[in-house]
């Protein structure tokens, strides 16, 4: 999600010049393509990476003896009831998040990336050679099939009477499904809904302030913006519980605390897309903007926002996805 609006943002002017002076599309790709998509790549790698420190569910299942600090912490809060090491715990998997932060802006912030200057360009595609082709092709089909093999084996389990002991089929499973988990479902839809576009929103506009706007503590802003995202979900959830659970502030229990949750959850993926796209986009066009008179709020609705569309939608994407699930 954050590589596709890199990538279309990428105008292939460059790409063809490179072909036209005799460069094959190897060295095109990498001399001109990769560079120019360093950006979104290096926001995917810290979202990913990011993401697999603080995912406990995965290694609580499979991980076998493999013991995970984000489990450990996890286990803590949940399982021996013991708030404070499960806090230091948590803590502890803040310390290479921030080192892979501060690591991913340094090597980021070392060149100019712009490739959109308000000049009109039609995105076309390179053709490469059948090797190449069928080569990608065939990787992309085994994951594809892995996918569809994992969400089959889960429709087929739904349908069998008991997994393991009785594989007669049966419907029973939907239809106590349909009957106690509509309202669920239900409100799931409806909670999502309301926190996705918040997500999409505040996520755009904190990237603009961080790329765009020189103020004190701007990286500080990014940086606490993805500590929600570099813990367990599970301790995320308490600390809300612990932070809104007295008044004036008594949110515990109402669908509130679930939609902010939700919100500051998963905007650092539409920050992080936001970032990348907005380092492609020259700013002398917000500048000419501004000489004409318009303020950051028409410029940002009118201009920023236009350009990056396909990173505020991935983000929009990702957020929904991840309320459904969470």
């Amino acid at each position: 999600l954050v590589l596709t609006g890199i990538l279309q943002s990428i105008n292939p002017e460059l790409e063809d010049s490179a072909m036209n002076l005799g460069a094959s599309w190897r060295s095109v790709f990498s001399s001109v393509t990769l560079p120019l998509a360093f950006p979104g790549i290096a926001s995917a790698w810290l979202l990913i990476f990011v993401t697999s420190l603080a995912d406990f569910a995965n290694p609580m299942v499979i991980s076998g003896r493999f013991d995970v600090l984000s489990v450990q912490a996890y286990l803590q809060f949940t399982g021996m009831f013991n708030m404070p090491l499960g806090s230091g715990l948590a803590i502890m998997l803040l310390i290479p998040s921030m080192v892979a932060f501060l690591f991913q802006k340094y090597w980021v912030g070392r060149k100019s990336y712009i490739t959109v200057t308000g000049k009109p360009y039609a995105a076309r595609a390179f053709k490469v050679g059948r090797p190449v082709k069928y080569f990608l092709l065939s990787i992309c089909t085994i994951f594809s099939a892995m996918i569809v093999l994992f969400y089959i084996t889960v429709i087929m389990g739904s349908l069998f009477k008991l997994w393991g002991v009785d594989y007669s089929l049966t419907f029973e499973h939907f239809k106590y499904s349909w009957d106690v988990g509509l309202k669920a479902l239900k409100d799931t839809v409806t909670l999502s809904a309301l926190a996705t576009p918040f997500t999409g929103i505040l996520g755009m506009i904190i990237a603009f302030l961080v790329v765009r706007k020189h103020f004190i503590g701007k990286q500080a802003m990014e940086f606490v913006s993805m500590l929600s995202f570099a813990v367990p979900g599970t301790v995320v959830g308490i600390g809300y519980i612990l932070a809104f659970n007295t008044p004036p502030l008594l949110l515990t229990g109402t669908g509130l605390i679930l939609v902010l949750c939700f919100v500051f959850r998963n905007m650092p993926v539409g920050i992080e897309s936001g970032v990348a796209a907005l380092s492609q986009i020259d700013p002398a066009i917000e500048e000419a903007a501004t000489n004409l008179g318009a303020d950051s709020p028409h410029i940002f609705k009118d201009i920023t926002l236009p350009l990056i569309q396909p990173a505020f939608f991935a983000g929009l994407s990702y957020s929904f996805i991840r309320c459904m699930t969470a």
